[in-house]
């Protein structure tokens, strides 16, 4: 009989193989955990060095890329500005139908520009005109060419788009005459009526830009192969992982090139912004009756604030403003202004004339609804008159006191608005204080502005010490950034000091004793103009001056004194022409005295003497004898009398 079975007997063997198996089991566990873990380290290793990898590659890269963007960039900008001081060369030319002198001008400003390979100038094509266009460019020598356009290129984009603006940049197209890859620039080309007439324009290769393109695509494709190749062997999850982070680094740099790229274009703006503006005090080192300086500290790159100011005929022509808005909008706005005021002041002498002008620039074509507030002051260095007109904008003050000022409308807010002039006469020794919104409303960590109290106590302290116009405009500045402290700036800050001053001399006894006077009056006949040359040559002989310098300044009175008999007295009316001379130590001054119609010679323009007399207008020549030959010329109208200044510096 066989014994009896039990489970008590099967145990030890059952359970031996049962914790045979659990272990066996959890050895299996362990050494997939252990492996997974080895593996996940091993792939986070990689993934590191992979990334680590990666990010250097795509550093260089994003450096490589910025580089030539920058370049780029500057290439741009250069074209634009290069293209943009020949326009009004263009116009010249092309307003007096100087074709070959138009030709030789292209070419030689083709060969000062490496990077435009050809410069294109079309008439533009109406009912009545034929095409006629000419494209000047370099050849495979290096040399400058010349073709007759031969094809319709009224059918080109940088033609009708040239024809609608200031500037437009052409999308890459194939040369006629070059096998070469290129874009354009062009801009219109206006008369003196403001109608165009033709279009110009600059081309510039894209071989270098298309190369470019090209190895950067290249580089991405050759940087990227080999990371998929790897990860798509690899674990799906790890490869998701490394997908997205090369896309988050691709948007990163892109989003970090856009800001390098607008940090880098806002710099350069910044840069054109502050050269626009006077930056070398004392701005008139040679004169000692004016004192000026000015300072703009921008509340971002660029800004809408500025200050100008230049000096024709013995006056100072100066101004101040503010453009609505902030950032770039209004610093395009600002540039137009300052051009507009340096083209005006050259032949308009009266403040409020100048400011109409401008108005109506603006406002003819102000679809952005932006204005400037402006003054204009137009001080005359030899009688102190200041004469000046307002536009909306913070009255100036005279030493301690604001000056009085009608406040008018800013400009570009509506066309033909009559700005009214003001005037009055300062004192020497005074200072001239003009100054933006900025300084007033500066606003500190409570949102306490500066205020005007603030800056009439600092004036009156400053000028209380005979401070210079420099000395006024640090200590105000400084008196700023302490009341703000590390408050963000909200807005432009701009002054501008000018103090008129008497000429003086070292020796007051000495420069008594030299001055001479001497007199003499015509009857209104230009046949009596014959007693200048004795009269003029005695005073020179006496004051030591050459004869060659003596017969410029006999031709310049001559001219004078012949445009008031033609011009003051018209149709042979009587009267008399008197002349006064002075003359010290340093200058001989002629003063041109009559009582006839009003007439200013300083309000006529240049003439062109490059031009064949042939093509010149009638008149202007003897004005412009009287500016070559003499060192100033200002004239003013007083008690119903012309009076002319002209003047000579005395070199001994």
């Amino acid at each position: 009989m066989q014994p009896k079975t039990s489970n008590e007997s099967l145990r030890p063997d059952s359970y031996k193989m049962k914790t045979t198996g659990l272990t066996t089991k959890l050895s299996s566990i362990a050494v997939l955990i252990t492996a997974a873990l080895l593996l996940e380290l091993t792939t986070a290793v990689q993934y590191l060095s992979t990334r680590n990898g990666i990010t250097r590659k795509l550093t260089e890269m994003a450096q490589h890329d910025l580089s030539e963007t920058n370049r780029t960039t500057l290439l741009k900008l250069d074209v634009e500005e290069f293209t943009t001081k020949m326009l009004p060369t263009i116009e010249r030319f092309t307003a007096i139908h100087a074709t070959d002198s138009l030709r030789l001008y292209i070419g030689q400003m083709l060969d000062q520009q490496h990077e435009i390979v050809g410069f294109d100038y079309c008439d533009v094509v109406g009912p009545d005109r034929q095409r006629n266009g000419i494209y000047i460019y370099k050849n495979d020598e290096g040399k400058c060419a010349e073709h007759s356009i031969d094809f319709d290129y009224t059918q080109r984009s940088w033609y009708s788009e040239g024809l609608k603006g200031d500037g437009f940049w052409s999308e890459p197209y194939m040369s006629n005459y070059k096998v070469i890859l290129m874009c354009t620039y062009s801009m219109p080309v206006r008369d003196e009526q403001g109608q165009t007439v033709a279009v110009f324009g600059a081309d510039v290769s894209m071989r270098d830009l298309s190369a470019l393109a090209t190895q950067l695509f290249d580089n991405q494709q050759r940087s990227l192969l080999p990371i998929i190749l790897l990860h798509g062997l690899g674990l799906l999850l790890l490869g998701f992982i490394i997908i997205h982070s090369v896309r988050s680094i691709r948007r990163l740099q892109v989003v970090g090139a856009e800001k390098e790229r607008i940090a880098n274009e806002l710099a350069i703006a910044h840069r054109i912004q502050q050269a626009m503006l006077p930056k070398i005090f004392p701005p008139f080192p040679d004169r000692n009756d004016v004192d000026l300086y000015g300072a703009l500290n921008p509340a971002r790159e660029v800004g809408g604030d500025f200050y100008d100011f230049c000096l024709r005929d013995e006056k100072l022509f100066f101004c101040i403003g503010d453009v609505s808005g902030k950032g770039v909008p209004a610093a395009l706005v600002m540039a137009m202004a300052i051009s507009a005021f340096r083209m005006l002041s050259e032949h308009e002498s009266a403040p409020e004339l100048i400011i109409s002008q401008m108005n109506d620039s603006m406002a003819r074509d102000n679809d952005y609804n932006m204005f400037i507030t402006l003054f204009i002051g137009v001080l005359d260095l030899t009688t102190g008159q200041l004469r000046y007109s307002n536009a909306g904008h913070k009255s100036p003050m005279i030493d301690s006191q604001p000056l009085p000022v009608i406040p008018n409308l800013p400009i570009g807010t509506l066309p033909d608005f009559q700005y009214a002039q003001q005037q009055m006469t300062i004192k020497a020794g005074s200072t001239i204080f003009l100054y933006t919104d900025g300084l007033t409303e500066a606003e500190n960590d409570t949102k306490e502005q500066f205020g005007s109290q603030r800056m009439h106590t600092i004036i009156a302290k400053t000028l209380s010490d005979s401070a210079s116009p420099k000395a006024l405009i640090g200590q105000m500045t400084e008196a700023v950034h302490d009341f703000v402290g590390d408050t963000e700036q909200s807005d432009d800050l701009t002054m501008l000091a000018i103090r008129f001053k008497l000429k003086q001399c070292s020796n007051v006894l000495e420069l008594e004793s030299v001055k001479r006077q001497y007199h003499l009056t015509l009857p209104c006949d230009v046949k009596q103009t014959t007693r200048l040359a004795e009269w003029i040559e005695d005073i020179c002989e006496t004051a030591g001056i050459s004869p060659s310098t003596t017969m410029q300044i006999n031709l310049a009175i001559e001219e004078a004194v012949v445009n008031v008999m033609k011009y003051a007295y018209p149709n042979g009316s009587e009267g008399d022409v008197k002349l006064e001379a002075v003359t010290d130590t340093d200058w001989l001054t002629f003063t041109i005295t009559d009582h006839g119609q009003p007439f200013d010679p300083t309000a006529q323009g240049e003439v062109d003497t490059t031009l064949p007399a042939e093509e010149r207008a009638l008149g202007g020549l003897g004005i412009h004898l009287m500016r070559k030959y003499m060192d100033s010329l200002s004239y003013k109208r007083l008690d119903n009398c012309n009076i002319l200044t002209m003047r000579k510096h005395i070199n001994h």
